[in-house]
């Protein structure tokens, strides 16, 4: 059969695009158990129904409870009545965002399932629990004849998210597109002090299951809306505590919601890559299972409906320009038509980038959907009706805010809910009023995604099954699976040409930390063969997500010249990387051509007791080696090994402080030494872990040290807990277990050393000051405590008063627990925190000078002293995430540290340039009025000194010795940041030159103890699971740092 030209095939789809509408008034004018769907009303003005019958009551409150008229809008001024379907305020006990009333997350689920028992429009599925346990929901709600055909509706939404299920085929698709209802998805509460959004979302499925005005009907007709109206259960219900405790107690003083879930706050919406907690995979999953358009983020904190649909350039490279085009119409639509309605302070655009995929609603953005976010006006997590003041920056006219806010109103949680309300009306008429075209574009960008493999490519990324690291490899994949991004593996070896890269070069583009420019262009098009063996994983380009997949495991370049002068969060996460992982994008589309097996379950690492001959030791059967007593497991880094270490506590462990040789085989310094263990009990647990054992004919004789299950502590402050949270999680998935306790603990315990061996402290807990004074001593005391008055509070830590913070007593607490051998580990504001407080001697950090710049970057960092126990396993130019490319300098002397000079490329430090005088830069000056200096007077040169290092002292300033710390007391710099050329890894630098060569971890003995400090933080969003060994191998070897160490000799 002779195949169409392109224009022949253009004239078809135009013509069925123009029958569409046809073919659709068709199929409604058969018969239905409700009423026949209204004609689309792309232009028509909301009305209410005058033949329904409103809510009186409701209605009145509704005005009296709204600050101005223009606060209001035709959508929501009034509330139609049911005789059969109740109100909110069956639940609340008044209507929504009526003053003093927030619900608890289950009044809001209670009354959501109460609408789905009152009437067949709205149905109420549970879609996961919290990490308390807490449950989460979504509420479809449509009309009755769309919710029959559920399920028959989603299997054809399934066909236009996988077009492979329909061969690609454009007809088809456009046959669907006809038929079929798209699900909007609409999201509340993620920010749990922005608390408005719950009982907009209860009124909105009220007025959507009950309105009969034309408008209404037609959304429900033609449109499902999705609804969770609490994302973070956990922190609403906290929040809902305080608030009721503030009103309770209006003379004492609220606390400030501390904790949200059970490991983050704010940062619950940066979890989109990372996926760690529970609601970004219920959320996704929702999104996913019900194959939604759109995923529409409710939040609170801009005046007075700030939709950053739209946003601020630059946007996501991975995103499909088709996705641009639909955040301009929908979010300038919305703009428009509340600008119409007589409602000020709606505006678009704003300055929030839209580069980063970490936020909640961009799952829709990398899952072939549309992203939404409005930002309303909130008061501050409580119901209580406030004047509120905005600056000049807020209520100034703008391009793209011609009618601002009020420099003064009174503010009502009504007024936000009227705003939030009138939002999403004016958008699902127009999504409703537009289904086909979006439904349409989002197959077109399902089909796009699945041809990215054959247009801009890549094909394919590849991980090779011979990459040491295959524990953290398999976990890095399962994290795409939950991504629902399909992982495949190869059934036998194959070769593909891959990119070659400068060897100079940082990261897989060779980029150094320039002002711009493509120093590797010419070289990223060269290519080589290379081979793979058989068990590589392959993620194939060709299917409908790769975009998620090509975002996270691609390099990140913002430009330094970049008109977006203010990124709102990371600008690199290249996630191979972050996880030192091996990972290549393949460009050669051969690789598609390669036999592969799709993987059905999760991905898991092969482990357990390995035989001689390479197979595996089933649980219980016979040593590999007659009468094995000893194994040994290769240390690469894989967290697991440190999970063994807990998980069989009696069991003889030693850790190899040199690489070593059994059987064959090579094994890293820090590998594991087992003795007298039962194989059977080995071979679970690492079977478990993914861990492969290996017998040894006998014991190793490289020197080694025990590996103890050190008893650690997780310190934090009363003032803030958003970065600890992340540090907690950690532990918690590794299978570290820790004491949770709190700065005004360590302040009562004169005795930590005999309970704990290391203390860890996160980042993020405040100043040095505010670390050590806490809060103001003002008024009366502030508990946050589990009462009856607050049963959601005090879950995983209390006080009767979170003001006191450390105090001088805590600090010198904290020093004898590192004199008397303690470990105290900080990173970022917590090794400021050390440093400032008379911790460690030798040692001061860096923050980038005006020629420099990092924002939220991985940076590549180099092996300086690998015998060090905090770099065992760890591979060579790891890359680290730089907040904003802070580094550490020391010294020999006491004080801080000054090392080395800049950190050019590959230029160490040095006596610099000559002193002010005559002649050339290198001539040599000339004292007027004597002789030419003799040459016996001449001082030796100053010995160079790298700018990770320190100089030793010299004869001169031995001879008066107070200041000059002893050799086996001087900081140890196991890893420094890479040279200037290869330091960017993905995100933004600019210069770096001070920077550098810089050290990024050191090791600095304080008596028995020591003090571990990291310019990086390694535990960061559940993404940097490359760097987690540092802070693990503390753990690890806490009692044994010093190993491999080099005293100087003076």
């Amino acid at each position: 059969m002779p195949v169409p030209s392109v224009r022949l095939r253009l004239f078809i789809l135009l013509f069925l695009l123009a029958i569409v509408p046809v073919y659709v008034v068709a199929q409604q004018s058969r018969p239905a158990p409700v009423a026949a769907p209204t004609p689309d009303l792309v232009n028509a003005k909301f009305k209410r129904d005058p033949k329904q019958a409103i809510d009186e009551e409701y209605t009145k409150k509704i005005k009296e409870y709204t600050t101005e008229s223009f606060f209001l809008s035709p959508f929501v001024d009034y509330l139609p009545a049911s005789t059969t379907v109740p109100t909110p305020s069956a639940v609340l006990g008044n209507i929504a965002g009526a003053p003093g009333k927030l619900p608890y997350s289950k009044e809001v689920h209670d009354y959501m399932r109460l609408l789905a028992k009152s009437t067949p429009r709205v149905r109420v599925m549970s879609i996961g629990t919290s990490e308390e346990g807490r449950e989460m929901i979504a509420v479809a709600v449509a009309s009755e004849a769309v919710l029959a055909r559920y399920d028959a509706n989603k299997a054809n939404l399934e066909k236009l998210a996988d077009p492979r299920l329909i061969k690609m085929n454009d007809a088809e698709a456009l046959r669907l597109a006809a038929e079929t209802t798209p699900v909007y998805y609409i999201t509340g509460a993620i920010h749990s002090p922005e608390s408005g959004s719950p009982t907009a979302l209860m009124e909105l499925a009220y007025r959507l299951a009950v309105d009969d005005s034309a408008y209404i009907r037609n959304i429900r007709d033609h449109l499902i809306t999705l609804i969770t109206p609490v994302v973070e259960t956990d922190g609403r219900d906290r929040m809902v505590d305080l608030y009721e405790y503030g009103k309770k107690y209006p003379d004492r003083t609220v606390p400030n919601l501390l904790y949200w879930g059970k490991y983050v706050a704010h940062d619950n919406n940066r979890d989109a890559m990372g996926m760690t907690l529970k609601l970004t995979e219920n959320v996704l999953g929702t999104y996913i299972d019900h194959k939604a358009q759109v995923l529409h983020d409710l939040h609170e904190s801009v005046a007075y409906l700030y939709d950053n649909t739209i946003g601020d350039g630059p946007y996501n490279a991975w995103i499909d320009p088709i996705l641009t085009n639909e955040w301009q119409m929908v979010g300038w639509h919305n703009v428009n038509e509340m600008t119409r309605l007589g409602m000020p302070g709606v505006f678009a655009f704003g300055t929030f980038d839209t580069w980063s995929p970490g936020y909640l609603m961009f799952i829709a953005a990398t899952h072939n959907g549309i992203s939404r976010l409005y930002e309303t006006f909130g008061n501050g997590g409580n119901a209580d009706t406030r004047e509120r003041t905005l600056p000049p920056t807020q209520t100034s006219r703008t391009w793209y805010r011609q009618n601002p806010p009020l420099p003064k109103a009174n503010w009502s949680l009504r007024n936000n809910n009227n705003y939030q309300q009138t939002g999403l009306l004016v958008s699902l008429g127009y999504f409703a009023n537009n289904r086909r075209q979006f439904l349409w574009n989002f197959y077109e960008k399902s089909k796009r995604s699945i041809l990215k493999a054959t247009t801009e490519g890549p094909a394919a990324y590849v991980l090779p099954a011979n990459d040491p690291r295959l524990g953290t490899q398999a976990e890095l994949l399962r994290l795409l699976q939950k991504q629902r991004v399909e992982v495949s593996r190869a059934i036998g070896p194959f070769s593909v040409e891959v990119p070659v890269r400068p060897a100079a070069g940082g990261g897989r583009g060779g980029r150094g930390g320039g002002e711009g420019g493509d120093e590797a262009g010419a070289a990223v098009r060269r290519t080589e063969k290379r081979d793979f063996p058989a068990g590589s994983y392959i993620v194939r380009m060709d299917q409908p997500y790769s975009r998620i997949a090509d975002a996270l495991f691609d390099y990140q370049y913002w430009s330094p010249n970049d008109p977006q002068s203010n990124p709102y969060d990371d600008t690199g996460w290249t996630f191979p990387e972050a996880f030192s992982v091996q990972t290549i994008r393949v460009m050669d589309m051969q690789v598609l051509e390669v036999g592969v097996e799709k993987i059905s379950g999760a991905v898991t690492a092969a482990g357990g007791v390995q035989r001689v001959d390479g197979g595996v030791a089933a649980a219980g059967t016979p040593a590999p080696v007659a009468a094995a007593t000893t194994f040994a497991i290769n240390h690469n880094a894989d967290n697991a090994i440190f999970a063994l270490r807990y998980r069989m506590p009696a069991t003889d462990i030693a850790v190899a402080e040199e690489p070593f040789e059994s059987g064959g085989m090579k094994f890293n310094r820090g590998s594991f030494i087992l003795r007298n263990v039962s194989q059977a009990d080995l071979h679970r647990e690492t079977t478990a872990l993914g861990l492969k054992v290996f017998p040894l004919a006998s014991a190793p004789t490289v020197k080694a040290h025990p590996a103890r299950a050190a008893r650690v502590a997780l310190m934090h402050t009363w003032t803030s807990t958003q970065t600890e949270g992340w540090w907690r999680i950690a532990l918690d998935n590794v299978g570290i277990p820790y004491d949770y306790i709190s700065t005004q603990e360590v302040s009562r315990d004169a005795n930590l050393r005999a309970k704990y061996d290391v203390i860890l402290f996160a980042p993020g807990g405040g100043s040095s000051q505010s670390i050590i004074n806490g809060m103001p001593m003002w008024r009366g005391p502030i508990p946050w405590k589990n009462s009856p008055d607050t049963p959601n509070i005090g879950t995983y830590a209390q006080t009767d008063d979170m003001r006191s913070g450390l105090g001088l007593q805590g600090l010198m607490n904290l020093q004898n627990f590192v004199k008397q051998g303690g470990v105290y580990v900080g990173s970022v504001g917590s090794a400021t925190f050390a440093l400032e407080n008379g911790m460690t001697h030798g040692v001061s950090m860096n923050t980038p000078g005006t020629g420099s710049r990092v924002v939220g970057s991985l940076l590549r960092t180099q092996l300086v002293d690998d015998a060090s126990p905090i770099v065992y396993g760890i591979q060579d130019r790891l890359a680290v995430y730089s907040d904003s490319g802070q580094s550490f300098s020391v010294s020999a002397t006491g004080g801080g540290g000054r090392g080395g000079g800049g950190g050019g490329a590959g230029r160490g430090g040095g006596a610099g340039p000559r002193a002010t005088g005559r002649g050339l830069p290198d001539e040599v000056d000339s004292v007027q009025g004597r002789p030419a200096l003799d040459p016996r007077f001449e001082a030796a040169p100053a010995p160079r000194v790298d700018a990770w290092a320190y100089a030793l002292p010299t004869d001169e300033q031995l001879r008066s010795p107070l200041n000059i710390i002893p050799p086996q007391y001087r900081p140890r710099v196991p890893l420094r940041f890479a040279d200037q050329n290869q330091l960017l890894v993905s995100g933004l630098l600019q210069g770096g030159g001070d920077i550098a060569q810089r050290p990024v971890v050191v090791d600095i003995p304080m008596e028995q103890g020591h003090v571990v400090l990291f310019a990086n933080n390694p535990l960061y969003r559940g993404s940097t699971v490359g760097s987690y060994a540092l802070v693990l191998n503390v753990i690890v070897n806490f009692d044994n740092l010093n190993a491999g160490r080099k005293v100087d000799v003076k």
